[in-house]
Order: structure tokens, then sequence, then C-alpha cells
């Protein structure tokens, strides 16, 4: 079975599935159409071309917004089947292409056998071109590649001739927000920054990967923001006295009703310890040694 196809605007498309996957039809060679991001799997592939097939497109390059599996899952089998070319940030390409680094670097050692699962760790594949920001012509088709650091160091947008903005996992639904509490954030800072520009920027439509596509995002983009100053401030006030981080942890978890398995508690641990660097670095938080543990403080 295929994914749903959705006309967003002009050339401009996206498969609606767990994580929305974009569509940019190529009108002088549809079957050299690009796909930003490919879903989890080889499953997910076979459905992208499934679809894309039955509407008279093919795939010419892949873009990947950033490294997590669900995003890159499909890449092999779509690569294999097609031949298409695929195109990178810097950052991601490595992960991309060595996934086994994204359960490495959230244990930071050989990881526990839990960890290796496919919803951490996608087939690895090559990365082709490293994108750069700002305007890229492939086969025809003109985009503009945006940076929308912060869930991931390197995670970029897409952006249509259409005005449509593909924004990766820059930014997360309403509904996301409360069902999850609390999302995936590798820099602080950041997401914050990322949040706050994509107020500005003018698109017609701005399509998150997890949550329905916007026309005027400002509402949600601010509830993002919201959580983001949330955390910070419930860090604050718990390390009114010296906390380690499995402490601060422990209270996130429940602060946010996070389910507890071993991957949700390590993507909290580095989300955690994002928050821990950020704060640190802002002069919110300082460290110390008690008991043989690092432990944080608030100034």
């Amino acid at each position: 079975m295929g994914y749903k196809l959705v006309h967003v605007k002009g050339n401009t498309y996206y498969l609606d599935g767990a994580a929305k996957i974009g569509i940019i039809k190529n009108t002088e060679n549809p079957f050299l159409s690009i796909v930003v991001d490919t879903g989890l799997d080889d499953d997910s592939g076979r459905r992208l071309l499934k679809t894309m097939q039955e509407n008279g497109m093919g795939v010419g390059a892949i873009i990947n917004t950033h490294s997590h599996a669900d995003h890159c899952g499909g890449n092999d089998i779509i690569k294999s089947r097609t031949g298409s070319i695929i195109y990178a940030p810097p950052f991601e390409k490595g992960i991309i292409e060595y996934p086994e680094l994204e359960p490495f670097y959230l244990y930071s050692a050989y990881p526990l056998k839990e960890l290796d699962t496919k919803f951490l760790k996608a087939k690895g594949t090559k990365v082709d071109y490293i994108l750069e920001n700002g305007e890229l012509n492939i086969n025809g088709v003109v985009i503009d590649v945006v940076p929308l650091y912060g869930h991931t160091p390197g995670m970029v947008g897409i952006a249509t001739a259409d005005k449509v903005l593909f924004a990766g996992d820059s930014f997360f639904s309403k509904d996301i927000l409360e069902k999850h509490g609390l999302p995936y954030f590798t820099g602080i800072g950041e997401s914050v920054s990322t949040l706050e520009s994509l107020k500005h920027m003018g698109y017609d439509y701005y399509v998150p990967s997890h949550g329905e596509a916007l026309t005027e995002p400002g509402d949600t983009l601010d509830a993002n923001i919201e959580v983001l100053r949330d955390a910070v401030g419930y860090i604050a006030d718990i390390c009114s006295r010296a906390l380690d981080r499995e402490e601060i942890v422990a209270n996130m978890v429940e602060r946010y009703s996070i389910r507890q398995n071993i991957t949700q508690y390590y993507l909290t641990v580095s989300t955690v310890s994002a928050f821990l660097s950020h704060m640190t670095k802002e002069g919110m938080l300082t460290t110390v040694f008690e008991d043989y543990k690092l432990k944080f403080v608030r100034k």
C-alpha cells in the first residue's frame, strides 16, 4: 500500500505518514523529481516509490534534512532501485553513512543491545553531495537550503520555488508537544534561534515532518519556544541544590510524563545534557564535584 499524496502548491507535494516526505516535481522530467527525506525503513522506501509511480513520477535525487533514521531509513532501497543521487548536510553525512554512530553517541560507548534498533540506526548509504546553505539547482529544479540547527547540529530545511518550506524536525505540532511533553533537541540556544528565525521567513506553507502543514506557524513556533523556556526554568529551580545528571533526568521524566524504556531514556539523557550545557554556557548553572559525582547547581 502506498502513501497518501498531498498537493501543497504548484509542483510541491508531500507523502503523509509518520514522518512527512516532501516531493518536488521536476516538470521537465517527472522521473527526476526530488524527495525530501525517505521515511524509516525499506518499507517506507517501497511505499514512496509505489506512490510516485502511480502518480507519474520517479526519484532523481534524495535530500536528507538530517540523519535520524525516520528521515533517511528509505535511502538504501530507493537508491538501489533508482540510482538516485543523495544530498545531505555535512554534519549529518557522517551518521547517514555510518549509522552505528547514532546509538554510539547516545550511549557514549558501544551501546546496549536495546539501542541497536531501526528506530535509531538506519541502513548506511553513501552521500553523494554535501549540501551548502543557499540556492541549489538539481536537474533543473531550483531549491533553497535553509539552516535549521538545533534538533540536530546540522539539520536543514528545503524551500521550493512555490514558497513551501519542508522544515524537518525544527518544530513540532501542538498535539505532539502535548502528547510527548519534551521533544528531542541537541542544541537549546540553536533551537530557539531557529524557531525565532522561522517566524520571519515569509513562506506560504511550512511543512514539519511531524504535524500539519501550516500557513501561519507563529502560534506553533511560540508553543515550541515555551516548551524550551519552561524546561530551562524548571531545571534552574530544581538545581537550587546541586544535582547530578541522573537526578535531573529523573525529575524531567516525572515532570513531562516521559514513557520509560531504554531508547527513550537515552534520548531524554541526551536532551537533558543539551539543556545542561546550554545553561552552563549561559551562566545559569555551574558544575561542582560532590560525593564523587559531577553535579549542577544554580549560580
